[in-house]
């Protein structure tokens, strides 16, 4: 294996469980994750309106508000993610497959290619929350990466 046992893929070897484990990590990780961070803006918004005169809220609530909205928003975040889930799984296996290790630019050009299509597809048209569902969709992308970037060799020039 030329050395290279950390990786699934060598340079010189097709690469099909590297695009396999990569597309399987981001079905499976990335929305609960997005479910987390979902909770967690959840928790914060009124957390941040508490920055506001007037607007008071219970920063002791925050935690139970994540745990709670936790609960329901992680299993249901499969109903809801699993579409952009698969498209960046795809997205990183096929460059993975023609070039090797997806760099940086690549995750975060993904994430945002596939929150606009899911603004467009109006899963995530919600205008009024739209940095708390860019990060839905950045968050989970950006750590999926950090996972599957280990699974492919130096990308070929």
């Amino acid at each position: 294996m030329n050395g290279n046992s950390d990786n699934f893929s060598t340079p010189q070897s097709k690469p099909w469980g590297a695009a396999i484990a990569t597309f399987l990590v981001c079905l499976a990780l990335g929305p609960p994750i997005g479910g987390l961070v979902f909770a967690a803006s959840v928790a914060l918004m009124p957390a941040l309106a508490n920055l506001t005169p007037g607007v008071h809220s219970d920063p002791g609530g925050a935690l139970a508000t994540v745990l709670f909205v936790g609960l329901f928003a992680v299993p249901f975040s499969y109903l809801l993610g699993s579409a952009q889930a698969a498209a960046t799984g795809l997205a990183f296996a096929a460059y993975g497959w023609m070039k090797g290790r997806p760099p940086l630019w690549f995750a975060v050009a993904t994430a945002a290619v596939v929150f606009a299509g899911a603004m467009a597809s109006g899963i995530a048209d919600e205008r009024e929350i739209l940095v708390p569902m860019i990060m839905v969709h950045a968050v989970p992308a950006l750590l999926c990466w950090l996972i599957v970037r280990t699974f492919w060799f130096e990308a070929r020039s």
